[in-house]
């Protein structure tokens, strides 16, 4: 008798789980700032004219072990992208990072167009501003508003296609590394020692292969002469 009472319990406790785990399989919420989809049998729901059903937030009853539901929130999601060296065009290496702002437009495509919306988002937004990045001279970079639309430009080509309406992308970072910030204030010194030559060329009304190497020598250095075209004697 009490192995009889075992069993009756026994069974009515998986019948209890099985009923628990039939209703958490049929009933399932899509929250407020999502949409989904319901999927039958793996494939996609639609509507009669061919069109995905899309799921609005609340409640929604499921077929257990025959339809399932996939879900993505479609907010304005602010995404950091992670800090990288980029060479410029003239061989200086760069800090960059930047940022990002997009919200999901259609919900079947980028559940079922990309794997892993997020994660694809960082690194088409990554390899195009390195593509930017290493096309342009150093001087160039100052620029970064202009940078930034150029690509931003480029992603909503891309990313249309994943259903995506990518609002907004902006360098928060652009500066040289220390070792490329020492060759850039070289660089800009000898633009504007380069410049005095020129300047005083031009005041006494010479050539600047006739200015005094002497004076060369005075307002830019004896390295310097030469690259101007002085010869020190």
């Amino acid at each position: 008798m009490g192995e009889i009472s075992l069993v009756v319990l026994g069974q009515v406790v998986a019948t209890i789980i099985g009923l628990i785990v039939a209703a958490a399989k049929t009933f399932k919420f899509v929250h407020e700032g999502e949409m989904g989809v319901k999927l039958r049998f793996g494939k996609v729901v639609r509507k009669r004219d061919g069109t995905p059903w899309i799921i609005s937030p609340g409640f929604v009853l499921l077929i257990p072990w025959v339809e399932t539901l996939k879900r993505h929130h479609v907010r304005r999601q602010t995404v950091n992208l992670a800090d990288q060296k980029i060479m410029t065009k003239d061989g200086l290496i760069f800090n960059i990072s930047a940022m990002f702002i997009f919200r999901v437009r259609d919900i079947y495509k980028a559940l079922f167009e990309i794997d892993d919306l997020e994660s694809s988002l960082c690194d088409l937004c990554m390899s195009e501003l390195r593509d930017v990045i290493s096309s342009r001279e150093y001087e160039k970079l100052a620029d970064t508003e202009s940078l930034s639309k150029e690509v931003l430009e480029r992603l909503r080509e891309e990313t249309s296609e994943w259903g995506v309406d990518l609002r907004r992308f902006g360098l928060t970072d652009c500066s040289p590394t220390p070792e490329s910030a020492q060759l850039v204030v070289a660089c800009k010194g000898a633009e504007v020692k380069a410049e005095a030559i020129f300047e005083a060329a031009n005041k006494l009304k010479i050539k600047i292969g006739d200015v005094p190497p002497s004076l060369a020598a005075v307002l830019v250095g004896v390295p310097l002469v030469a690259t101007a075209g002085v010869k020190v004697v």
